[in-house]
This record gives C-alpha cells, structure tokens and sequence, in this order.
C-alpha cells in the first residue's frame, strides 16, 4: 500500500470514527452508565488508596473499606440534605411563584404597555413578531399550574424510585470491586497488547484518563463556587428559599448558552421596575461577582484539569447538547479529550498545510 493510499484510509477511519463513535454512545453508553459512573469514581478514589496504602503502610482491602465507607457516609449525607432542605424549599418556592404568577403577568403587560411606542417604530415584521411572543408568553403564564404539574411528576418520580435504588445499589457495589481490584483490571487489561503498543496505549489512557477526572473535577468545583457565591450572596439579600434558588442558578449554569445571567438579569430588571433598587442592584452585583470569579478560575481550572482551552470546552458542549442532549454536555468534551490522547501518543497522524 502506497503513501496516498495510507493517507486516504486514515483520513476515512476518522470521518467514519467521528460518526459512527458518537452514535454508538449514543445509543449503547446508557447502558453501561452505571459500570462508567462507578469506574469513574474510582478512579476518582485511587489516589486516596494509593496515599493510605503507601503513607499508611496499609492493605489495599482495608485502604479500600476506608475510602469508600467515608465517600458513602458523605453521598448518604449529602441526600439528606437534599431531600430534607433543599427539596422543602424547591416545593415552596413552586408554590410562592404559582400564587404571584397574576403580580407578574401584572408587570409584564405594563412594562409591555410602556414600550409599546418603541415597537411601532421597529419594522412591522419585528413589531409583530415581538408582540405575537409577549402574548403568546403571557397565555402561557395563563394556563401555567406548577403545583398539578409537579404533582405529576412527583408521583413519576414516586414510581420510578424502585428503579433508581436498584441503580444505586449496582452503582456502589461496582465501585467496591472496582475499587478493589483496579490494580488487576489494568493489569489483565495491558496483556492483550504487545510490548511495542503498550507505551501507546498506556499513553493514551494515561491522558484520558487524567483528561476526564480532571474534567470532572473541574465541574464540580466551579459548581461548587457558583453555589457557595450566590448562597452568600443571596443570604444577604434575605432572599427567601435562597437554598433552593442557588441550587437552580447551578443547575442553570451548567447548561450550555444559559449562564447565571438568564436567572439573575431578569430577576434584577423585574425588582428595579417594581421599586426594590437594593433588592435588584444586588442581584445585578451578584452576576457580576458570579462571573467574574468564573472568568478568573475557570480558565486555570480547565487548562490544568483537562488541557482544554475555555473556548474549545464552550464550543464541545454546546454541540454535544445540541447533538445528544444532556449526555453530550459531558460526553463531547471526553472525545475531543480522547482525540487529543491518540495524537499525543503518535495513534493518530496529521500534518495539515494550506
């Protein structure tokens, strides 16, 4: 086989890897979440075992048994944390907004009626479109029961609890054995290589591996500073339910485009048009803290956690959401993380000139 014929199979292999890749994950990775999900986390743990067992002088089964009773007492507590705060104040939270939902179809439609000769002097098709949208997002506020809704999905998620716990429980006993013979998976799993390939492979999962921990760990503590700043800074706001509206600001922060500004900024212009300035000028203050702090670490976090420019994160999200919905928020990134692997350890070659 010639040079250009080479290079024509390589560059086929990664188009076709590129389609078929995500689409196999798409459809098979579900299923074996539970096993990547305990995996993960075990390679999460493994430093702690590996510090226990070499500092400590300890065996590897009793490292084990104290790295994951102490990450099980603390994911215990965590959801009854969860379950007991945040989940009470979420519920009231639905109900506080179901009763004012007439106060801001109220404001709505005069901050509607004040702008009303702004959007005469827009072209006609813009005027129309806007009002056909105002309208249309007030007869949703109309027709919108939060508390059937959520009464709905309560009793689903009341039916599907059988069905999570199972999963819980094949989580954490597939982290135990992982966990427990980690060493020997790695081991069994480089035999099948020859020695020449080894180096390769072992370059690869090396990167990957640091790559998707890192990515993990990144997220969760830039979510963790989001949380922690806007609790603070809500608390003194004396912002009721602040628990609860912190853990959405989080949730919402994490979804591609969105950002904190799409909770904050409106909440901010709607409290300064109905006269609270120190209410609105503080959740004005907030985002800016909330994004300049992120704008700071974010940017060290990722490029010492998973070697990805913000900009190339950002974008693999967006299209991972785009593509694959929630999954590909955090699958996209673990590809372009595995393609940078291959070309690290010479798997993969290119040589792109114009």
């Amino acid at each position: 086989m010639n040079n250009y014929a080479k290079k024509v199979l390589v560059a086929t292999l990664i188009v076709l890897g590129t389609i078929v890749i995500p689409i196999g994950l798409y459809y098979i990775l579900p299923h074996f979440l539970p096993f990547l999900l305990a995996y993960l986390v075990s390679l999460m743990l493994e430093p702690i075992n590996q510090l226990l067992i070499n500092k400590g002088k300890l065996k590897r089964i009793i490292a084990v048994n104290i790295t994951y009773f102490l990450f099980l007492g603390v994911f215990l507590l965590l959801i009854y944390f969860t379950i007991t705060k945040i989940t009470t104040e979420m519920f009231n939270l639905i109900g506080f907004f179901q009763e004012n939902i007439p106060n801001i179809q109220s404001w709505i439609l005069n901050f509607y009626q004040q702008f009303q000769d702004f959007i005469q002097l827009l072209p006609k098709e813009i005027a129309d479109q806007i009002n056909q949208s105002i309208k249309g997002f007030i007869q949703i506020l109309t027709s919108l029961d939060l508390i059937s809704s959520i009464g709905s999905h309560t009793y689903n998620l009341t039916t599907a609890i059988p069905n999570y716990f199972i999963i819980t429980i094949l989580v954490f006993i597939s982290l135990y054995l992982f966990s427990l013979n980690l060493h020997k998976i790695n081991s069994q799993f480089y035999k099948y290589f020859k020695d020449s390939s080894r180096e390769k492979v072992n370059i690869v999962l090396s990167e990957v591996k640091l790559a998707t921990v890192g990515f993990i760990q990144a997220q969760f503590i830039l979510s963790t500073i989001t949380y922690i700043i806007s609790l603070i800074g809500l608390a003194i706001l004396d912002i009721r339910y602040s628990l609860a509206i912190a853990l959405f600001i989080v949730i919402v922060d994490i979804l591609p485009i969105l950002g904190t500004g799409s909770v904050l900024m409106p909440w901010a212009i709607f409290s300064l048009t109905r006269g609270k300035m120190f209410l609105g000028v503080g959740l004005i203050i907030l985002f800016f803290v909330i994004t300049i702090s992120r704008k700071i670490i974010e940017p060290r976090i990722l490029g010492e956690r998973i070697g990805l420019g913000p900009l190339t994160t950002l974008i693999s999200i967006w299209v991972g959401f785009k593509v694959f919905g929630i999954l590909g928020v955090f699958f996209a990134p673990l590809l372009i993380i595995l393609f940078n692997a291959l070309v690290k350890a010479d798997v993969i070659r290119y040589n792109i000139k114009i």
